[in-house]
């Protein structure tokens, strides 16, 4: 609560900052949304966990923006009052809360913001920014999947070259699955006694990325750098008094580049990273993720007006996979040292682009499993679209990525009207 008091704040005294407010430029708008997500599997949900309806909720957002005359400083703050039905709950969600200051070749971002860095689609090398992972699960908008930072981004523009950093003074981490209204694998069911630690507040865990881009004839390129810590927490067992599980962010460095650029009649891009895993970096400690190295690529063209194609090919290798599979503690499945998702996006336009046809399908042929999203969005109105589709999961076996998941497949409906 005190975080997003400060960056309220800081939102407060963007706009004082701005010069010459009494001219600058504002707006206010903003929409009402409703979304649902009713489980289709007939699933035996234990107590306690939402089983029919995965998710409720109503929410209003109103966003803020003031502007100074000549473009060089402005303040945006989006927020959503919103009301989930399955916990009988209300509640602010502060989406960003920012200031913009920029120069001739410089720019400075402060406060809560959302960074997206990366090519991949549903797929993250590079980008190492906190998600949502039960608002994409649940079937909200996937604007939801990305959470804000309360972060300080730079941007340095010196001719075609292009250079930014960012530091995030917290640690935010990933919003992960929780036994309240989502399946998923656990390898310790029985035991209820659970901590999560988190990265103090504190100078040396304090996180930073950077990248640097460029255009080369006609291809964007870029490079990535990352310290940090895991987004999805790590698990240990202690036996110290009765037996419990605690949850840990183990420490994280990130190195990578991307590649994009036409081909032929499409868009083409390769991405890879390597996740320097620092507190494991013999792979010998079953609780942390070992090191990985991480790639895609992918290809997009339009064979035809309104008609759009998507492929990506997605692989991530574990190194010291010898020692993962000794340190393995009995009884745990083994992953996989290599995992591959093939994936297509298909999206149709119709009816002057006021209905909206799409598809997208994930396959690991080494998992064996998929996840499917098939949507129709049509367009009421200027102000009102409604969208109806479904989160399909399945796996042979239930430790798998997409497997796990496979009790929440359902089918979601969103109607926006915005102002």
């Amino acid at each position: 609560m005190r975080s997003v008091l400060r960056v309220w704040l800081a939102a407060g005294l963007a706009v004082v900052a701005v010069p010459e407010a009494a001219t600058a430029q504002a707006s206010l708008h903003g929409f009402v949304q409703v979304n649902f997500d009713f489980r289709a599997t007939g699933a035996d949900c234990p107590a306690g966990m939402a089983c029919d309806v995965m998710r409720s909720d109503q929410r209003l957002q109103l966003k803020f923006d003031l502007a100074s005359p000549d473009g060089r400083a402005a303040a945006v703050a989006r927020a959503d009052l919103f009301h989930d039905g399955i916990l009988d709950e209300v509640g602010i969600d502060l989406r960003e809360a920012y200031l913009d200051l920029a120069a001739r070749r410089l720019s400075a971002r402060f406060g809560r913001q959302v960074v997206t860095w990366g090519l991949g689609d549903l797929v993250f090398i590079n980008d190492v920014f906190p998600k949502d992972w039960v608002a994409l699960l649940t079937g909200a908008p996937l604007e939801y999947l990305k959470l804000g930072s309360d972060a300080l981004k730079v941007g340095f523009y010196p001719g075609s070259l292009g250079a930014e950093a960012v530091i995030v003074p917290v640690f935010s981490p990933d919003q992960a699955p929780g036994p309240d209204r989502l399946f998923f694998f656990d390898p310790l069911p029985a035991l209820a006694d659970r901590v999560t630690e988190r990265p103090t507040a504190e100078f040396g865990h304090m996180q930073a990325a950077g990248r640097v881009y460029a255009r080369v004839g006609r291809y964007e390129v870029a490079g990535y750098g990352s310290r940090g810590f895991f987004g999805m927490p790590g698990a240990r067992l202690e036996r110290a008094r009765l037996p419990r599980v605690i949850y840990f962010y183990p420490r994280l460095n990130t190195y990578g580049g991307s590649v994009q650029g036409p081909l032929r009649a499409g868009v083409f891009s390769l991405e890879g990273g390597y996740y320097d895993s620092r507190d494991d970096r013999s792979g010998t400690d079953p609780s942390v993720e070992n090191s990985q190295v991480r790639w895609l690529a992918a290809y997009q063209v339009q064979p035809r007006e309104d008609l759009t194609l998507s492929f990506q090919y997605y692989a991530e290798r574990v190194a010291h996979y010898r020692a993962y599979l000794d340190t393995l503690p009995l009884g745990l499945p083994a992953r996989d040292r290599s995992r591959q998702v093939v994936s297509v996006r298909v999206t149709q336009f119709q009816r002057h682009q006021t209905l909206r046809i799409g598809m997208l399908l994930m396959v690991s042929p080494t998992d064996r499993d998929l996840y499917a999203n098939p949507s129709i969005r049509y367009n009421v109105t200027d102000e009102l679209w409604v969208e109806l589709g479904s989160n399909i999961f399945w796996g042979e076996s239930p430790h798998t990525f997409f497997g796990q998941f496979q009790k929440n497949s359902g089918v979601f409906l969103v109607a926006r009207y915005g102002f």
